[in-house]
């Protein structure tokens, strides 16, 4: 099984693996998440392919998963498995309770940039022009989206190609990368939605999962 063939197979698992959380929204905390990716991976005998991310009204980029109680708010969800030693990565918001009208606006104008991102890439374009393009997508709030685009998967979760502001690097058939503006106000939430893609002549989004505002209840 190739690169391609095996990051597409783990990209299915953790379709499936979010469907799973989605219908049945039973957790009580962040960590209960945490191992409930965990448990399943291990059903599917794949190994995570990096500590998964689940985060409440947490604005850090990269917290760990704890142990208090889930409350209404955005919880963020960045996790991937390995197959043959090839990464995937996907991350879905969804939303606790029900959302106000800004709360959905800003959710939107980050899907809006993401999938619009995901448009502009193709052979031969510069991903720094994408990154800015991204940023201004994000209008005032673009102080607030602090990492880069994306970044290459392979082997390793993060590997070339550089997907960022500071890249010199050109979109090439063959790659596999992902792409995932986020909005991270500080003191109040984070939102990321990202995406892994095969680059071939035309694009193909390996993380089918729903992007739309998802609500569930806690």
């Amino acid at each position: 099984m190739n690169k391609y063939s095996s990051i597409k197979k783990a990209c299915d698992i953790d379709d499936l693996i979010f469907k799973e959380i989605v219908a049945d929204f039973h957790f009580k905390t962040e960590k209960e998440v945490s191992d409930y990716l965990l448990k399943r991976f291990k059903h599917f005998k794949v190994k995570p392919a990096f500590p998964s991310i689940v985060a409440n009204n947490n604005w850090e980029i990269h917290p760990k998963p704890r142990k208090i109680g889930l409350k209404r708010g955005f919880l963020v969800l960045d996790f991937g498995c390995k197959i043959n030693g090839y990464c995937s990565d996907m991350t879905r918001t969804l939303f606790l309770g029900k959302p106000s009208s800004a709360e959905r606006k800003i959710y939107g104008i980050v899907l809006n940039c993401q999938e619009k991102s995901v448009g502009k890439i193709k052979p031969g374009e510069s991903y720094k022009k994408v990154d800015a393009y991204s940023r201004k997508l994000l209008g005032k709030y673009k102080k607030y989206f602090v990492h880069s685009l994306g970044h290459g998967v392979g082997k390793k979760i993060h590997e070339g190609p550089r997907i960022g502001i500071k890249s010199e690097d050109i979109v090439k058939i063959g790659e596999v990368i992902t792409i995932e503006p986020g909005i991270y106000l500080p003191g109040k939430f984070g939102i990321r939605i990202e995406d892994t893609l095969f680059i071939g002549k035309k694009i193909e989004i390996l993380t089918k999962a729903r992007k739309e505002l998802i609500c569930v209840n806690v």
